[in-house]
């Protein structure tokens, strides 16, 4: 009996124990420092406790900690300076901390954006800093290289380590918009939209994320939430000398009111009548709405927002240099022309992306939330280009129009030289001559059938979307935190072409021109639609090819992070089904069999793992380590040969794995910060289509490469040396190598059915990635006082290399070349065989780019901010950043085909005033 009770008082003691360790609360209110408004969607972390919370749209926050005695508190966010306070926790009660005041900053400060705070770094116990724990994924969120290298690379096309823009993944309000036909996010739909965007969760390369399983390019996540919004409104108006010259917006948020609503509103514009270069224009209306219902117990909301961004523009095309030269003119554009005493662009892009977003929150716990979301967009694109059928080519920088097509003739080539020189006047050679087009399709009008020769078609590539999202995030003791989510998507891409001019023309023969030429008197081969033959099309209507993309997708992922007082690990997996099939709405006459309804459903089964692990050597100076490996399904736009006109897609399609490892030493000191990285990744049967006019077989093809390897390796460097609190200097760089390294089957789909596919191994191993330079950098010079802030940076890029063509590397190609010292060696056709299947590497250049900015308090909270950018100020000629080899091989007259397209940089300016009320 005595047992009984000794028992039972101690279990009394021990429920007593529990129970007395009390939650105590923390509150605060984070405020400006200078305008003393509340800050809402700041970080807060209670570092010792291990708690974390989020500032409502009045700046408030609370924390719930079991812990008492002192700790540290830290706040973070994307717009002010990291900001750490020494607390004093009570055994029970309430700490009230009333107001905190941070440094706010701006988007446009780049200089100080982000940086830790020096009196941040001044933690209890000394210089080892790990009295108590380390929080390293605030000072990884602050990466200097990172932070640099997106504004001041991109004028050089430059993709981070190289890797393309599918495995970057984009999310807004935690629903994945990475569309499914080409893998990206169109960040044309949220154009002038940039004050209700501002406020993004960025995880860096494959670091574990808190809303999806992440990409190797890095993911974020856009809250477009209205109770995330900053109270008040903002009005900015910039200028510049870019795509366009002008922009403006407009915003409003109500933030989250007494009542548990908020509203937000935005409008912007962006118009040029012509840009920069000449022939382009730019017209753009913006809008974004977004409401958002909080409930009362604070453990539901729910939101929505709808935005778009529709817009027309002009586009400038790369050109051969021979093109440049003549024209005296680095930023040449030959898609435009006069038409009736009238500037007009041949290639003009129509697009809008209407979205819609629902998502719910539901906060279980203190510890436990759940987030669901459902987006829908609409996406429609049309790219307008000229068209031809039984006339010359149009386009004024056709190789046949160039004078190196007549150095067999001195009298011709000077003609044409002559011709090419006359850079005024509206029947320039070197421009589209409309009224010419025109005059030929009323000639043939009068004379003919009255079929077009020439017109304009609008090549239309439509999507409509539909996701759902969930994501779970929880914490299963105190050092480790669960995140899972799902996601299910349906995406249906419409691709056809419709007539937007027939440029006086009284109809058009809906025919293959190709086939028609190819397969005389065989009149069903010719039909692009055998349903409805010998067709008359007219304004409008859809002809050529019409099919549809079905993409469907469902993924289930978990990742889970462990931190510890000397180290961090995480781990992760997913897996994901997904199916694609073709859908054809016409029966094309070169592919009776295989071209109208729906083909084979093709379906895949992917995985992902992951692994990263950070050793602290001390509060400053970090040690981390990523592994993972993962497989994508192929792209709908890059598994079907020729997509056009057949249901078939390349042979063996599997899906592709990538291997990626990295290995990075960061540091982050009272006056110096930054990271050092070593990386490698390694892709395996991957996929590549292009497509091209085939000179030899007189028809427009279809290149696929199947089973292609690739290895992107290198070394980053970001260092930020903050000499005092008005000055800082940024050192950032990389030197990669970014390879193909093996030597994949291709197979040639002809589209007018001449000939069967072809299947030939290209010779890719060895060659270089191209379209992004592998080495960059850039010494940065920043300076703020008083609300006064200065950039200057000096860029260099180099090595940067001209994308290649396949065909260019076909054995058969060559198999008559003799090498030296062999008989029958032939020297011209050596050096020609050498010429074909160099890869051109471009100069270097170096650029200096320079700001200047003030933000000026008005009182009453309203402000104006200021600033200044000019970019490429020592680019005295405008540089080469890009290119690739056109789809032409001739072995005879190596230097009448080796021309290269390729894209050019020039000088810009940009003039932004906002004022915030």
């Amino acid at each position: 009996m005595k047992q009984r009770l000794y028992l039972w008082l101690f279990c009394l003691c021990i429920t007593s124990a529990v129970y007395a360790q009390t939650t105590i609360e923390i509150r605060g209110v984070v405020v400006d420092r200078n305008t003393n408004n509340p800050i809402p969607g700041v970080t807060v972390r209670l570092l010792d406790a291990h708690v974390t919370a989020t500032a409502d749209e009045r700046g408030a926050f609370m924390l719930r900690s079991s812990r008492s005695g002192a700790d540290i508190l830290m706040i973070t966010g994307a717009d002010i300076i990291t900001s750490e306070i020494s607390v004093s926790v009570p055994q029970q009660g309430v700490l009230d901390l009333e107001t905190i005041p941070v440094q706010q900053i701006q988007a446009f400060d780049i200089s100080v954006m982000g940086m830790i705070d020096e009196s941040s770094l001044s933690l209890d116990g000394g210089d080892d800093g790990l009295t108590q724990d380390v929080s390293s994924s605030v000072i990884f969120s602050n990466d200097v290289f990172l932070r640099n290298a997106g504004f001041q690379f991109s004028q050089f096309r430059y993709r981070v380590r190289g890797y393309e823009n599918r495995f970057q993944e984009v999310s807004i309000n935690g629903v994945n918009f990475n569309d499914q036909i080409r893998g990206v996010f169109s960040h044309a739909s949220i154009g002038a939209l940039n004050d209700v965007t501002r406020r993004r969760n960025v995880t860096n390369y494959f670091a574990p994320s808190a809303y999806s399983f992440g990409s190797i390019g890095g993911s974020e996540d856009i809250n477009m939430r209205a109770g995330s919004q900053m109270r008040g409104g903002r009005a900015t108006v910039s200028l510049t000398n870019r795509n366009y010259y002008a922009r403006a917006m407009t915003s409003y948020s109500t933030g989250m009111r007494d009542d548990g609503w908020a509203v937000t509103m935005s409008l912007g514009a962006r118009y040029a009548h012509e840009g920069n270069i000449e022939g382009t224009f730019y017209r753009n209306i913006a809008y974004a709405f977004s409401v958002e219902k909080r409930f009362a117990d604070n453990n539901h909301s729910i939101s929505f927002v709808t935005f778009g961004s529709p817009v027309e523009r002009g586009q400038a095309s790369p050109s051969f240099q021979e093109a440049y030269d003549l024209t005296g003119n680095n930023l040449y554009n030959p898609n435009w022309g006069y038409q009736n005493g009238k500037r007009r662009n041949s290639r003009v892009v129509r697009a809008f992306n209407p979205t819609g977003i629902f998502s719910h929150t539901w906060h279980i716990s203190e510890i436990t939330n759940l987030v669901t979301g459902i987006g829908t967009n609409y996406s429609r694109w049309g790219g307008s280009a000229l068209n031809w059928f039984n006339g010359a080519d149009p386009r004024p920088d056709n190789w046949r129009n160039l004078p190196s097509n007549f150095r067999d003739s001195e009298t011709a080539f000077a003609y044409y030289t002559y011709l090419w020189r006359q850079t005024s006047g509206q029947n320039r050679i070197s421009q589209v001559n409309w009224d010419r087009l025109w005059q030929v399709n009323h000639l043939n009008n009068r004379e003919g059938d009255g079929s077009a020769i020439y017109m304009v078609e609008e090549r239309r590539n439509d999507l409509f979307e539909t996701s759902v999202n969930s994501t779970l995030n929880t914490r299963l003791s105190d050092r480790v935190r669960f995140t899972a989510g799902i996601g299910l998507r349906n995406s249906v891409s419409k691709q056809f072409s419709t007539v937007l001019d027939l440029l006086g023309a009284q109809y058009l023969l809906d025919i293959d021109k190709f086939s028609e030429r190819d397969f005389p008197g065989n009149h069903s081969v010719s039909h692009n639609d055998l349903n409805r033959p010998n067709r008359r099309v007219y304004k409008g209507d859809i002809f050529g090819y019409d099919f549809r993309f079905h993409v469907n997708s469902a993924d289930v992922w978990f990742q889970q992070q462990h931190n510890y007082r000397r180290m961090d690990f995480h781990i992760g997996a997913m897996m994901k089904y997904s199916a694609i099939q073709r859908e054809g709405m016409m029966r094309n006459g070169r592919h009776p069999g295989n071209s109208y309804g729906r083909g084979e459903q093709h379906d895949f089964i992917d995985f992902g793992m992951k692994t990263g692990a950070t050793y602290k050597f001390s509060g400053r100076h970090f040690l981390t380590g990523n592994l993972s490996y993962q497989t994508f399904a192929p792209m709908a736009g890059q598994a079907y040969l020729s997509p056009r006109v057949m249901d078939r897609t390349a042979d063996n399609l599997k899906s592709m794995g990538v291997f990626a490892a990295d290995i990075n030493y960061v540091f982050s000191m009272p006056t110096v910060s930054g990271r050092v990285s070593l990386f490698n990744t390694v892709f395996q049967d991957d996929m590549m289509r292009v497509s091209y006019y085939h000179d030899s077989e007189r028809t427009f093809v279809n290149h696929v490469l199947n089973g292609l390897n690739r290895v992107h390796r290198g070394i980053e460097l970001g260092v930020n040396w903050r000499m005092n609190n008005t000055w800082n200097f940024d050192f950032i760089g990389t030197a990669g190598e970014y390879f193909y390294s093996n030597n994949p089957m291709g197979v040639i789909s002809f589209e007018n059915g001449s000939r069967e596919d072809l299947s030939e191994k290209v010779y890719m191993k060895n060659a270089r990635i191209g379209g992004t330079p592998q080495t960059v950098g850039t010494v940065g010079i920043n300076f703020f006082r008083n609300f006064w802030f200065l950039n200057l940076n000096i860029n260099g890029f180099a090595r940067n290399f001209i994308e290649i063509a396949p065909i260019r590397r076909l054995a058969s190609n060559y198999a008559g070349i003799i090498p030296p010292d062999t008989d029958g060696f032939d020297e011209d056709q050596y050096n020609a065989y050498r010429t074909l299947t160099n890869q051109e590497k471009f100069d270097g250049g170096v650029t200096a780019d320079f700001s200047i900015g003030r933000m000026i308090f008005l009182g009453a909270g309203n402000r104006v901010n200021f600033n200044l950018s000019i970019n490429n100020i020592l680019n005295d000629r405008n540089i080469r950043v890009g290119g690739f080899e056109q789809g032409r091989v001739n072995i005879d007259f190596p230097d009448r085909f080796t021309a290269r397209y390729t894209y050019m940089q020039g000088i810009n300016a940009f003039m932004n005033v906002s004022y915030l009320f």
